[in-house]
């Protein structure tokens, strides 16, 4: 499915976590596959930058800056958990470093990502087929 330095994610991954954020949709919502890919890969470099830079990110930190969010949901949804962490720890490792900082280093991370999935913008290390920066979108409803 997808590398990072190293560290795998898997399609067993990402379909757990696209069910846990499907469980928290409202009706006529689908979840974007390239979102929640985007969300796991910028969730494990997180995770390896605040490593590097000796970073501590609690639960409860994920927790309070999730729970005031339209993810706040996941929280519940033990699939949906790890998704909505993800995107926490970007904002926290983000927010510890500098957004410059967080930035080059996100574009300096070695990204391998199957090329059924997508192209993968070097860069910014997100799926540039989909235009969407939303996990949800809504579904197209069909023309009599």
């Amino acid at each position: 499915m997808a590398y990072v330095d190293g560290s795998e994610i898997t399609q067993r991954q990402v379909d757990d976590a696209v069910a846990g954020v499907s469980s928290i949709l409202q009706e006529g919502q689908q979840v974007s596959q390239a979102a929640v890919v985007n969300a796991m890969i910028h969730g494990v470099i997180a995770e390896k930058l605040a490593a590097a830079n000796k970073i501590t990110i609690t639960d409860g930190e994920r927790d309070a800056l999730i729970k005031n969010s339209n993810l706040a949901g996941l929280l519940n949804a033990p699939k949906g958990r790890p998704i909505a962490y993800d995107v926490a720890d970007q904002q926290i490792v983000s927010g510890k470093l500098g957004s410059e900082a967080y930035l080059a280093a996100v574009a300096s991370e070695p990204v391998t990502l199957n090329p059924r999935f997508g192209v993968l913008d070097p860069n910014q290390k997100t799926i540039i087929n989909d235009k969407s920066a939303s996990l949800a979108k809504p579904v197209a409803t069909p023309t009599p």
